[in-house]
Formats: C-alpha cells, structure tokens, sequence
C-alpha cells in the first residue's frame, strides 16, 4: 500500500504542475497599495490573449483599460479617482497609473414605502435594507440592498413588490452622498383556490398535493418558485408554470397552474465491456404517467456474460404525501460466475423518505426464489432450490453536484438487510454495507474522487449464507485490474468462495482536457474475507489510466488497468469500457 500511495502522490503532484499557467494582464496597474482592490480591478480589465503587435496597439489597450478602471473605481465608490495612462520601459507592455482619491461614503440614508401599512413588514424591510450611513458609496451594495428589501416583502405576503428609482446626490466638497430609496410593496395577498389549467397532464389531487403552502397563508415567491420546482421534477412533466392570479380586491389570489406532459415513452440503451467481466448490453422501456400521477413502469432486460436480467419495475412518486416513493419490483435473473451458478425470480417492494434534498431514509421487503449450484466444493453449503425473505433499512446522504459526473461534494450510503433462509431448516443473518465517495474540484478542469465501501456479515459462516449473498472483491465495479471476484476467498478446489467482510479503497484523478476529452489516473484497492472484520492486510491494488470522451449524458469511459503486485496466472492488463465515471 505504501507503493500505492507513492504513485498516487506523484502522479498529484506532477498533473498539478503540468497545469500551472501565468496569464498576463490586458495592462499593468500602478499606484493602488490595496492588494484586495487591485485584485478587483485587474479581473475588471481581464487578461490578454495576445501580445500587441506594436506600440499604437499597446497605448490603445491603456486606454481601454483605463476607461474600465475608472468606471469600476466609480461603482465602488471612488468618485475623485484619476487614471491615466504612463509610458513603460517596455512599449508593448500597456500600464496604467492609479489615484483613487477618497472613498465617498453615505452622510445621510432615507427609506420611503408608501403604501405600506402593515408596521411588521416594514420593519423587516427596513432592517433587510443593510447600507447604513457611513457606508462606501458602492454600486454592489446598493443593488443588494435594495434586492434583500424586495425579498423580504415578497416572502410577507407582497408578491408584486419592487424597488422604485433611487436618487443619489454626490457632494464633492465634503466628498459624500447622500441616498433616498423608494420602494412599492404592492397589494398584500393570501394563496387563494388552485385554478388548474382543464388539459393540464396530472390529476388535480396530485397536483395539489405537491403544494408547499396552504391556503390562506400569506404569499411568498419563494414557496411560487418551489412548487413550479416540484412539478417540473415529475417524470413525465415537459413544463410547469405556476403564477398568481389578478388581484381582486380581496387578499386571496388564485393560483393558476399548467402542467404540460413529455414523451409518454421513453428508450434507453447502454453497454458496456471488460475483459474481466466480458460483454454487456441492457435497456429500458419507460412508460410514464401511467395513470396521470406521474408513475412510471419501466421494463428493463440486460444481457450479459456474468449475469442476465429481465424486470418490470413500478414508482409511484409522492404517495400519499410529498417525497415519498413506493416501489414494486419483478424480475428474473440469471447469473453465471466462477463461483456460482444462479436462476431466482425475485419481488420486492420499497419506500423512500426525503427527509431533505440532501437526505434520504427508505424501507424494503424482498422475497426470492432461486436454484443455486457452486463451484465443486467439499463444504457443506446452503446451495440447490433455495427461498429467501430480506428486509432492507437504509439512508443516503448525498450532496453530489452532479449524480453521473461529480465535481464536488460526497455521497455516504448505509444499507441492513436482516435476512430469513428458508431451506431445510430456517436460518437468519445479517448483512450490513457502508459505502463512502467524496470529490473536490480544483479550477475549472481537475477532480479529486474518492471511494470506500466496508462490509460485514453477522450471526452466520460463508458456508452457510446462499453464494449470490456473500462478499467478493475484484473486477471493474470493486477493483480494476483483477478478475471478477479474484480477491475473495477461495474454496478447496481453488475457485471463489465469498466472504463475509469486505473492504474497497479507490482513489482517482481526473483531468478536464477540453469540454470534450478527458483523462484519469487511478488506484483501486480491494479484499473480501472469511472473518466479519475487515482484513486490511489482505488488501491488494491495482493501477491504472483512462479517457473519458464527454456526451450530454454522462461521460463514456475507457479505463486500462494493472495489478501492482502481480501473481502467476493473473492478467497483466484489464481494459473496461463503460457509461458514466467509475464512481
């Protein structure tokens, strides 16, 4: 592992050189001892794409530059400022010399709402309005102001509020201004009726209960802005509008809403290959707002060398309240590895929580039905004709900015699943997996992921959980550069066996070369193994590189890959080619 984390090491440190770049400004500035303000003024004039071609172009970019300064000195408050352009020793480097002058600060700031009458909101609108006197005369400042005041009447209840014209007076004498600010709040209002446009493609009962407020409570933009949110989000929404209706002297509004549908149909494709895991092909067949709830029935098949599966799966959005999911599933499966040989029919039915955007809980029942043949083995194990019932508890919390491509934030997912076999007898055990990924970007082009999933076992040996319920580690889903299910315990004739502990480490780099291509390094790291305790000892690593060739969808992936600590009979090199980033 130490060998691991050298490479990782250097291969950081030399893409991160690679990159460093030094662009030279539209022109230099002289004469501000302020680093924080000359920062600000050198991104206002931006950096050069070319060098001037001669003196005349180079004392045209001084100007430009010093007409950009000056007005930018001027919406901070500078109102004395001076720029001029200044000769250099070098004629094709463009300078600018710099006298800011004073900084013009407010003497006198005055609020007007003139129809306003309810004291509350006023005195929250005035208190949301953050210059005070003394304040640098500041253009930024100012429009914040006035946007904090117009949110905060819209979120009491004002929903057509806005900002009139303000009038500023400079004095230059005693170098201050002075500040008058007006501000209309409109009529006050209440959420009224929902008026739901006739051809509009959900049932009004869904429509209404995805609604955030209740009517007769005051009106708020931000609560207008997430119910549209929540209906745009429905499968099968092509467009949601949600507005107010014209006052009518009372204080309710109505709240008309048009929902328009998206395809009813929708085909997906995908495939993928590697050398340790062979050839796939799957698909799906969606068919959404079934019966104009926003439901979905999704037929899905994938034909592949380790495993083959068909199913018929059923989400029911929002059920019986907001962001709550159930799900019915049906599909038959047919798996065919090393290890084992397997063909179940498997049910389930699920229910997910958001407790948050972030936060998720959810609750499942599974009941299987499967013929399981292992590898010849001498153990006794739970194999042949074989019926399962499993209960699931999970929690996700995922703060991803993108679930295909992330760039930033992490993803923490924990599952148990408490088990019930029934065979010759009827026998339990337990199974708990923790899986981590976190990423950080680094400028516009470099991600830094992360993976680590831990696994264990409880209250039963390897021999006797079903083969498809035990751990292995090895392929391009656990660790690339091995062979499915390589680094799993083996049984006495040599094939893999599973474990009840597992333990996965990755690391990747990744390289944004242009908006189309990209580039990766990685380390994978994984063991499965015969104790309920992680063995950490036992873990061995692969490394490797990939390209990602960027689509609309998610990038499509080509990863080459090595054992670090490679053994008789291993594959020297596994290439694995799929949809979407490895982790």
């Amino acid at each position: 592992m130490t060998r691991v984390l050298i490479l990782v090491s250097g291969l950081v440190a030399a893409l991160l050189q690679a990159s460093a770049v030094h662009a030279e400004p539209f022109a230099r500035i002289r004469g501000v001892d302020d680093d924080a303000l000359r920062e600000r003024l050198y991104a206002v004039i931006g950096d050069q794409t070319s060098t001037p071609a001669g003196p005349r172009e180079a004392s045209d970019r001084a100007v430009t530059a010093a007409d950009r300064v000056t007005r930018a000195l001027r919406s901070e408050g500078y109102y004395a400022a001076r720029v001029e352009t200044v000769q250099n020793d070098n004629p094709l480097r463009p300078t600018i010399r710099v006298r800011t002058g004073a900084l013009y600060g407010f003497s006198t700031i005055t609020l007007d709402f003139p129809n306003l009458t309810r004291a509350p909101a006023r005195t929250a609108a005035e208190e949301a309005f953050t210059l005070q006197s003394g304040d640098p005369v500041s253009a930024e400042a100012v429009i914040l102001a006035e946007r904090n005041v117009v949110t905060v009447l819209q979120e009491r209840g004002y929903p057509d509020a806005r900002a009139l014209d303000r009038e500023i007076i400079v004095d230059h004498a005693v170098e201050t201004a002075t500040g008058a600010f007006q501000f209309d709040a409109g009529a006050f209002a209440r959420f009224g009726a929902l008026r739901i446009a006739p051809e509009s493609a959900l049932r009004a009962s869904v429509i209404a209960r995805l609604a955030p407020f209740e009517q007769g409570e005051p009106v708020t933009r931000s609560e207008i802005g997430e119910y549209t949110s929540r209906l745009r989000a429905l499968p099968g929404v092509a467009s949601a509008a949600v507005t107010l209706g014209e006052p009518t002297g009372a204080e309710s509004r109505a709240i008309v809403i048009d929902v328009e549908a998206g395809p009813r149909h929708v085909l997906e494709l995908g495939a993928g290959y590697s050398t340790s895991d062979g050839p796939g092909i799957e698909g799906e067949l969606t068919r959404n707002n079934l019966y104009r709830g926003a439901e979905t029935l999704t037929l899905s098949a994938r034909l592949a060398q380790i495993d083959s599966v068909a199913g018929i799966r059923l989400d029911i959005p929002h059920w019986r309240q907001y962001a709550q999911t159930l799900t019915f599933n049906l599909q038959a499966e047919a798996e065919r590895t090393d290890a084992y040989d397997r063909d179940a029919i498997t049910t389930s039915v699920g229910l997910t929580r958001e407790l948050s955007p972030q936060l998720a809980v959810s609750l499942g029942l599974l009941a299987e039905t499967a013929r399981i043949d292992e590898a010849a083995t001498t153990l006794a194990t739970h194999s042949g004709a074989l019926n399962l019932v499993a209960g699931s508890l999970g929690v996700v919390w995922d703060t991803r900015d993108d679930a295909l491509d992330p760039h930033d934030g992490y993803r923490l997912e924990g599952v148990v699943e408490p088990a019930l076999l029934l065979d010759t007898g009827v026998a339990t055990f337990y199974k708990g997996v923790v899986r981590a990924s976190a990423y950080h970007s680094f400028g516009d082009r470099w991600v830094l992921a992360g993976r680590a999933a831990l696994g264990t076992i409880l209250n039963a040996d390897a021999a006797e959980i079903p083969a498809d319920r035990r751990f292995y580690a090895g392929g391009g889903g656990s660790a690339r550069g091995f062979d499915f299910q390589a680094l799993s315990p083996v049984g006495p004739t040599g094939a893999p066996f599973g474990g009840v502990s597992l333990l996965e480490l990755s690391g990747e780099l990744r390289w944004r070369y242009s908006p189309r291509l990209g580039f990766a390094g990685f380390v994978d790291a994984a063991a499965a193994g015969g104790n309920p305790d992680p063995d950490f000892s036992a873990l061995r690593a692969g490394i490797g590189a990939g390209i990602r060739y960027y689509t609309g969808f998610g990038p499509v992936r080509l990863d080459v890959a090595t054992p670090l600590d490679r053994r008789d009979g291993e594959t020297p090199v596994q290439i694995y080619i799929s949809i979407g980033q490895s982790f």
